[in-house]
């Protein structure tokens, strides 16, 4: 049965995997704190679990002083672990997407692997992001 063990293909996944990677992109390469923060919910919740707790204005507060940084050119750079990406439908709201991610950054001894799981809901036509739990950081040896 497709999906029980969450969708690893399809439009919605491939859609989803887009969505994550303009995400990403505006937060860490591009450094677009507008195009990220428009991709948020307005009662977006995001909870990790060495920050803590934010909600709406301070998550895209925190996106703001995020790319004012610019992680790109810090040499920080943000991929999705290679088959980590599941996606499971939720009837009549979204879905819910998980996976690792791994953040890098030049020169630097160790890297960080962590989890996510990111609550899409599709609302007005549009794929928002609404809840993300961040988790699971830890350092691993650094890519040579």
């Amino acid at each position: 049965m497709d999906g029980v063990d969450g969708l690893r293909s399809g439009a919605l996944f491939d859609e989803l995997a887009r969505m994550d990677a303009i995400l990403f992109d505006a937060s860490f390469a591009s450094c677009d704190a507008a195009k990220a923060n428009a991709i948020f919910a307005d009662d977006v919740e995001f909870y990790h679990d060495e920050a803590g707790f934010s909600a709406g204005e301070q998550v895209r507060e925190n996106t703001r002083q995020l790319t004012a940084s610019c992680p790109a050119a810090r040499g920080v750079t943000r991929t999705v672990v290679p088959g980590s990406l599941k996606v499971y439908p939720i009837e009549s709201y979204g879905a819910v997407q998980v996976g690792v991610h791994r953040f890098d950054e030049r020169g630097a001894a160790t890297s960080t692997l962590a989890r996510f799981v990111h609550l899409w809901k599709f609302q007005n036509g549009q794929w928002r992001l609404a809840r993300v739990l961040s988790l699971d950081h830890h350092a691993v040896d650094a890519r040579r």
